[in-house]
């Protein structure tokens, strides 16, 4: 995101919170009061979600906006410093180019650079994108390969972890008395965006390894208090959800061909087959579909309208209904894990399964618009359709809030959501005159064109 999108949406001043039946209601404010917690100095574990990742990269403007940055604020931490990025990101962040066709793509924009790489003490932000639960006590996959998880890519983990010493040693050095812990998503999603193709982590060894890592954080740092996060179902972010399995007619009907809905034809292990409706079609797959791959001849693509080549998605574009229940089901695993250490350690537990599950589903409201997981018109995700914008980490920080607040009794007031929902690369606006929506300017007929099947709502 470059500097013109950094002006706040004027959303009003109302003090929120996330409530039931998908609602975010406004709330009091009163004195804080931090219960049995210590928020003087907060430090962040996880992955990509907790540095602010956004839109395919990592710039400062979205960094300190990630929940636990906008936490450590909120609660006066003494300080909270941060691997920061200068404009237009590592790598550049993704604009969107063109609605028809669809059009997303970082070219032309300047790589950023690290603004404060040479601070001499470890940030309190040590949440690094890609890491798994395995990186927080084990340092051999940071910078060599091979390495034990398959590893290849190891910028962030250089400009983040910088060579001084494991994750956990490093957020010790910070002597935190708060830490927020998320991790598990990664495990996941190596499996889910590469269509099957790169292995799920074991279940049984994600609850080990999570046992040991808690074990060796509260012998380092006893008296902090830690909050846990869950792990959301991958299968239900823009990613999976934005391309239908179905062929698609000019107004966004399925075709019928003998009473059955015609499905798009997918690599599906040993041969071409059609896709059933328990099948997702990635977001990786825009271009094929552009092109009328997937499509049978004889229909259109109900993207372009290129016409059907016949040619099968690739394996990789696909999630097949069996591998969805393949993820769901480790995914469930690592939550149980993750609830039981919550329960016996006595920790704060973030449900980032169940708040993404209510985004799905009935979406969640706010000062009468509904935001949902849809790509680019839900309001919560970011263009590379994986990653929450500032809205959402708004929206992350007031559920971390309810779960501290829960568990430790403070009286945390809910953040300011008007505070976070900003500008975002995909040139989102708020309309005119009525109910704040993440709108796109000039939309009205791309999307139309571009997600037929997709109705915009009603102002």
């Amino acid at each position: 995101m470059n500097s013109a999108h950094r002006s706040f949406m004027a959303l009003g001043a109302a003090t929120l919170t996330l409530a039931g039946c998908g609602k975010i209601s406004p709330i009091s404010a009163p004195a804080l009061r931090s219960g049995s917690a210590d928020f003087s100095v907060v430090a962040a574990m996880g992955t990509s979600i907790s540095t602010g990742y956004q839109s395919g990269g990592v710039v400062d403007n979205h960094q300190d906006k990630s929940f636990p940055d906008l936490f450590a604020n909120h609660v006066g931490a003494s300080s909270f410093t941060i691997p920061s990025i200068s404009a237009d990101g590592i790598p550049p962040l993704l604009q969107i180019v063109s609605l028809n066709p669809l059009v997303i793509n970082n070219t032309g924009r300047p790589l950023g650079a690290p603004t404060n790489f040479a601070q001499p003490s470890a940030y309190h932000n040590m949440a690094i994108p890609g890491a798994l639960l395995f990186d927080v006590a084990d340092s051999s996959a940071y910078h060599t390969s091979p390495n034990p998880v398959g590893r290849t890519n190891f910028t962030y983990f250089t400009l983040i972890q910088r060579s001084r010493g494991t994750i956990l040693e490093q957020v010790a050095s910070r002597a935190p008395t708060f830490i927020t812990f998320e991790y598990g998503a990664n495990e996941a999603l190596g499996y889910a965006t590469s269509g099957g193709a790169i292995a799920l982590f074991p279940s049984a060894t994600f609850a080990a390894l999570l046992t040991g890592t808690l074990n060796g954080l509260q012998a380092l740092i006893p008296g902090a208090k830690v909050a846990m996060f869950n792990v959301p179902d991958v299968t239900s972010i823009p990613f999976f959800t934005t391309f239908p399995p179905y062929v698609l007619d000019a107004s966004g009907n399925p075709v019928f061909v003998g009473g059955v809905p015609l499905t798009l034809i997918g690599h599906e292990g040993a041969g071409d087959a059609p896709l059933g409706p328990g099948d997702l079609v990635l977001l990786t797959a825009a271009s094929a579909l552009a092109a009328g791959d997937g499509f049978p001849i004889g229909q259109y693509s109900y993207l372009t309208g290129a016409p059907g080549t016949g040619v099968a998605l690739e394996n990789s574009k696909v999630l097949s209904a069996g591998e969805v229940t393949t993820v769901q089901t480790a995914i469930s695993a690592y939550n149980a894990a993750i609830a039981s250490e919550a329960t016996t350690r006595g920790l704060a537990l973030v449900d980032l399964n169940a708040l993404l599950r209510q985004a799905a589903t009935v979406g969640l409201e706010y000062r009468g618009s509904t935001y949902t997981s849809a790509f680019l018109t839900g309001g919560l995700f970011s263009l590379d359709g994986v990653h929450p914008n500032d809205f959402a980490h708004g929206i992350l920080c007031n559920a971390l809030i309810a779960a501290v607040n829960r568990q430790f009794g403070s009286n945390i007031a809910p953040l300011d959501l008007s505070t976070v929902a900003t500008f975002s690369s995909s040139r989102a606006r708020p309309s005119g005159g009525g109910p704040v929506l993440p709108w796109i300017r000039n939309e009205d007929e791309g999307l139309a064109q571009l997600f037929p099947w997709k109705k915009a709502p009603a102002l």
